[in-house]
């Protein structure tokens, strides 16, 4: 039986109900879903995003994002019965009003996988999401690496090469420099890119090193990216920029047997000078250990190149008399090129410029690929693409 609202409540049923004209009543019918999409943007715009989290030792990991929650729960299942909550970071990007955060999470166990949840993110709310500890000796993983990537609203390749990458479900990701060109198109691109790479970086570790593009010009500098990460070993280099210093300016990592050594921007010439005293350390205690069967360095400027940006002197030398006097010293990767190149090895160690992370790619004009002209360099494995 329907009854009528008012015959329950006589002091209601006693006069009668106001009506509101139709034309009144269809226009708000209008203006409240206005209202509550309205409430929606509000309530979205302090939802947590800019996620991702680096390895920082074999147990443990540094999340950072930016959101109005500063707690992260996670756990071995879905449970999530460990918190973690952030700080603010230093140096604090400023890139947009934050707020920003950053949560370092040790005592894991390693080579585990986690299952993770920061409250208020549309993201990650009903999804399974994970981070993982650095693979342990002997176990298999995936890794990618990609350069001067951009944002997708500037470089539509971005999102395609993020889409791939995530598809392949690596354990981390390298990211050789020029990460947003927020010096370039505005600060908005730095948060952009940071929000493009969730694709990814909700389930891999995100591991960057610094390009010319993030700290050359006053546009935009190293306060929005040191900011934002927390780097395994963390060195500082002379001469760095004021914005952003000191530390980080490069780092290293072991992953199941291999050695993973960053080198940093050349911001003066004594910079690769002190890095080559410290990483020659690294690599004499590499080649030592019998643990360690490999080692690769990955940085932004090119050693060999054929393409736009053609190879570093200074850099060759060093990484040539390194390769020389360590027989694990196996690969380099570098940015910088917006090209794909791979070298035959040279003096033990193969070069591979990865430049195509999604910005506008700088392609030969006529029938040579070769910045240098036809025939190819004797050094180069593959045509530059």
């Amino acid at each position: 039986m329907i009854k009528d609202a008012n015959a329950s409540n006589p002091r209601r049923g006693d006069r009668p109900v106001e009506r509101r004209p139709r034309r009144t009543r269809a226009r708000a019918a209008q203006v409240a879903p206005v209202l509550a999409l309205l409430a929606g943007t509000a309530s979205l715009a302090f939802a947590a995003d800019e996620i991702h989290w680096t390895f920082t030792g074999p147990t443990s990991v540094t999340f950072d994002w930016r959101g109005a929650d500063s707690t992260i729960h996670y756990g071995l299942d879905h449970a999530f019965e460990f918190t973690a909550t952030g700080v603010t970071p230093s140096p604090l990007p400023f890139s947009s009003a934050g707020p920003f955060w950053e949560a370092r999470i040790t005592g894991l166990l390693p080579g585990a996988t986690y299952h993770y949840s920061i409250e208020g993110n549309p993201n990650i709310g009903g999804l399974d999401h994970h981070f993982r500890t650095l693979p342990p000796a002997g176990s298999n993983y995936v890794a990618y690496a990609e350069g001067d990537v951009g944002d997708a609203v500037r470089y539509w390749r971005s999102r395609v090469v993020q889409s791939l990458i995530a598809e392949g479900s690596p354990a981390f990701v390298l990211v050789l420099g020029d990460l947003s060109y927020g010096n370039n198109i505005g600060q908005k691109a730095v948060d952009a890119h940071f929000n493009d790479v969730m694709m990814w970086s909700l389930d891999a570790a995100y591991m960057p090193v610094w390009g010319n593009h993030e700290w050359d010009e006053p546009t935009d500098d190293l306060r929005n990216y040191k900011g934002r990460f927390d780097l395994p070993n963390p060195q500082t280099s002379p001469n760095a920029p004021l914005a952003g210093c000191c530390g980080e300016d490069w780092y290293w990592f072991d992953c199941a047997g291999t050695r993973f050594i960053a080198y940093p921007e050349p911001y003066l010439s004594a910079t690769w000078t002190d890095w080559n005293i410290k990483a020659t350390a690294l690599m004499d205690a590499a080649q030592a250990d019998p643990a360690i069967r490999f080692v690769v360095t990955f940085g932004h400027r090119p050693a060999y190149s054929s393409g736009h940006h053609p190879g570093d002197r200074r850099l060759r030398a060093i990484l040539d008399t390194l390769g020389a006097r360590h027989d694990k010293y196996v690969l380099n990767l570098n940015g910088h090129s917006h090209n794909y190149e791979r070298s035959y090895p040279q003096h033990g160690v193969v070069h591979v410029t990865v430049g195509i992370g999604g910005a506008s790619l700088e392609q030969a004009q006529g029938g040579c690929p070769w910045l240098g002209g036809c025939p190819p360099p004797a050094r180069a494995g593959l045509d530059p693409g």
